[in-house]
């Protein structure tokens, strides 16, 4: 299993990370259990062994995993996570703050990440939407959206996606019913620090959300807020 290299795909760091995390939380590695190993995980996805570390800090900042002495790296228990994971209805979840603005910074076809794919159980050579966002609170950049659509649905890169997403998707027949999110949090990294254009440490709110119109899989959005200033309130039905 590669990784992808194309331009405007997430760093491979980035993209491992999203795929172990997603074992993790889906039990493929369970509570307990030791990751495999940095040459394992170097030659299963053909990376190097500075992305692998990357990754894996990445996923120690969040809480998902540790190392311990004697053990390895160990994924740890659920109490122990510096994550939320929670399913609710989409009205019941709100970004909030003032003089906000919205900006489509990429609107075009790509080829899915490998979390992308499986999420949509397609293959990783079909091209699918993707709409990249930028949240703006006075005119600094606060937070980036990666959203991947599901092929199935009839939309196209023609179409007005500067309104609400989710009632263009609505009014094409996949009404959002459900969503699922993971949250964690962790230090900005020196890429996202480039992407956002600030120098100084700061947290970086991930979060990772699935949007369901019945049972069918219609939206992965993978977002990035800077939590300074950043509010997210979560109303569970």
């Amino acid at each position: 299993m590669k990784l992808k290299v194309n331009n405007g795909e997430k760093p491979l760091w980035s993209q491992l990370y999203d795929i172990l995390e997603e074992r993790i939380l889906n039990g493929f590695y369970s509570v307990g259990s030791n990751l495999p190993t940095e040459m394992n995980l170097m030659d299963e996805f053909g990376v190097s062994r500075i992305t692998v570390r990357q990754a894996m800090d990445k996923l120690i900042a969040a809480g998902l995993i540790a190392r311990k002495r004697g053990k390895g790296t160990v994924v740890l228990e659920k109490k122990d996570k510096v994550e939320t994971s929670f399913i609710s209805s989409f009205n019941g979840i709100h970004e909030k703050h003032n003089d906000t603005d919205r900006r489509i910074l990429f609107l075009g076809y790509t080829l899915p990440p490998i979390e992308v794919a499986y999420y949509f159980d397609i293959s990783q050579n079909r091209k699918l939407l993707k709409l990249k966002r930028g949240i703006y609170v006075d005119d600094q950049l606060v937070s980036i959206q990666e959203t991947y659509l599901n092929p199935e649905m009839p939309l196209t890169d023609k179409m007005n996606f500067s309104g609400s997403l989710y009632q263009l998707l609505e009014s094409h027949g996949y009404k959002i019913t459900r969503v699922k999110e993971n949250i964690t949090a962790a230090m900005i990294t020196a890429q996202e620090k480039k992407e956002f254009d600030i120098t100084k440490n700061e947290v970086v709110m991930t979060r990772i959300r699935r949007g369901f119109s019945e049972n069918f899989s219609a939206e992965f959005t993978y977002s990035r807020y800077l939590a300074k200033g950043y509010e997210l309130i979560i109303e569970l039905n």
